[in-house]
Formats: structure tokens, sequence, C-alpha cells
């Protein structure tokens, strides 16, 4: 994409993007409307952080101003996200990268039908010339140096493997974008780590039981909650080894009412919410710890 357009670093955004799911934000008209428009609905009060997550990307990139015919802008860790279609619809070219029919998601998300017939898998009509599939490794993409005019992951670069490996995926990231490219990563961000659940706690206890309890743990990732950055591990594992700058300064604070409904993630994988009901939500506990998405907007310098 070579036409100019506003200067991401420069301009003043109508709202902030690098910030905490929070339940305040779900009845957000603006957010509902481009939720609905993803997922082909009638707009509604989100009930999850997922929506929030794909609701964040779409306003960010809209007000970007560079979504166009001669845009370009390749998902990572992408499976069968409705925003790609949504994308589709509104920019010259969207490549969706994932390891399709492997790994853990290959059943769900990142199913192998999504190379061959991505149309089932979309919400909504799009303009299927404009949307490309490929099975590729995040931590190694298969492209040149400044492809893209935008670049995106939800939910998916804490899945990467270990922080080594994570920020090899954000560095390919970076490594894709044209100078002045925008990326969006959402993830998954602690607001609560109790001490009990740091790495060198668990790894502690992984070594005292000769590796009966928390077997995942080392002395840089933690075994219940590995998948799961600090605030500090956004910056240290993603943000500086993507060499990319935040746009906006990451606000890690919650409203009290993302704390009412907040949901525990029980040792056999069922939900207890708070309140008894499922929805709204946007906080999670697993063990000791509570955890929810983050959005950050990241630009690369010219």
């Amino acid at each position: 994409m070579t036409g100019t357009g506003p200067d991401p670093a420069a301009r003043s955004w109508s709202r902030h993007y690098a910030k905490l799911c929070d339940v305040a934000d779900f009845g957000d008209p603006a957010l509902c409307q481009a939720v609905a428009e993803i997922q082909g609905t009638e707009p509604a009060p989100l009930v999850e952080r997922k929506q929030w997550e794909r609701g964040m990307l779409a306003l960010f990139l809209t007000e970007w101003g560079r979504l166009d015919d001669e845009s370009s802008v390749l998902a990572i860790g992408a499976g069968s996200e409705p925003t790609l279609f949504w994308l589709a619809n509104r920019a010259g070219r969207v490549v969706a990268t994932d390891i399709y029919g492997e790994g853990k998601f290959a059943e769900r998300e990142a199913a192998e039908s999504m190379l061959h017939n991505p149309s089932s898998f979309a919400p909504v009509t799009y303009r299927q010339e404009r949307l490309t599939v490929q099975r590729m490794d995040a931590r190694h993409l298969e492209f040149a140096d400044g492809s893209f005019d935008a670049a995106y992951s939800l939910s998916s670069i804490e899945h990467f493997g270990s922080p080594a490996e994570v920020a090899r995926s954000a560095a390919e990231m970076g490594r894709v974008l044209r100078p002045g490219g925008v990326a969006v990563v959402v993830t998954e961000c602690l607001v609560r780590l109790h001490p009990l659940d740091r790495a060198a706690v668990e790894f502690g206890l992984r070594a005292a039981t000769l590796g009966r309890k928390r077997r995942a743990a080392t002395l840089s990732r933690r075994a219940l909650l590995g998948e799961a950055f600090t605030p500090k591990e956004l910056h240290t594992r993603v943000i500086a080894p993507s060499c990319l700058r935040l746009l906006q300064p990451l606000r890690v604070g919650v409203s009290e009412p993302s704390w009412q409904n907040l949901t525990t993630i029980l040792p056999g994988g069922e939900l207890q919410p708070a309140t008894g009901a499922v929805h709204p939500h946007a906080l999670v506990r697993i063990g000791r710890s509570v955890f929810t998405s983050v959005c950050l907007v990241l630009e690369k310098p010219e």
C-alpha cells in the first residue's frame, strides 16, 4: 500500500484501545455495532470477552483509516475467526495463517477444512477473492520483510510455545509489517497473580514432588497460567521482540462490574460463574489467579 493516510502515532484516537477487557465496555454502541457486523446479527450488548476482542480489532482498524482496496492484512493464528470475512469486505487482500489441521485446536478453531472451504465458516457474505488461507507456523512466517500494511492475532500468541517461541512469533509479526504499518495483538493478561502461582514457586513444587505436580513448570513459565502474561511479560515477550511501538499506554485496570461475575475454571474444565449465570463475563480465575483479554495496538516505526 503506497497511499498516505493519517499518522497513527501523531493522531488523537477516539477511544483507548490498549486496555484490558471490561464488562463496562459491553454496552458501548460502537462496539456492539462492530460485533454485530462481524457476526451478521442485530446489534446487542456483548456478553463475553471474545466478542470484545473482535470488536476492538474492528474499531481500531476502521479508525486507522487505511482499510481499502489497496491494503493488505495478515491474520496470524487466525483459525476460522469471523473477523476474517468482515475484513475481506474492507481490505484489498486478507491472508489467514494457522497450523490448520494440527495442534490442540485442529478440531475446533483451526480445522483443516478452512484451507479448502473457508466460505463454510463465514457468518456473512464476503468477497471470496480477497481472502487467502494458508497453513503456516507463526514462528516462521513465509513472507518477505514488509509485506503487509496490518497484522493481527486474536487470542493466539499465548499458545505458540515457550517464552522464546512467543518472542519469535512477535518478531516475525514485526518483520512482515511495512514501515508505518500497524498490528493488533489480543492475548491474555493476568489481572491478579497469586504468589503461589508464580513460576519459581511452581518449579519448586515440581522439583519437590519429582515431577508429580506442576509438571510443565519451569523457572520462566508457569504451569497453571503459562498461557497468560503479566503486564511486564507483555512488554518483554511480545512488544519488545516485535520491535513495534505501542500507540497508546497500556491500561491494566478493570471496573467493579467486571468482578461481579468472576468465572472460575474448575480442575475438570467446568465453568463456575460467581452469579450462577454464564454471561456476562470478562474475568476468569484459574487456581488462585485471575486473567482476562488484553488488546495491544502497535505501529512499526518509519
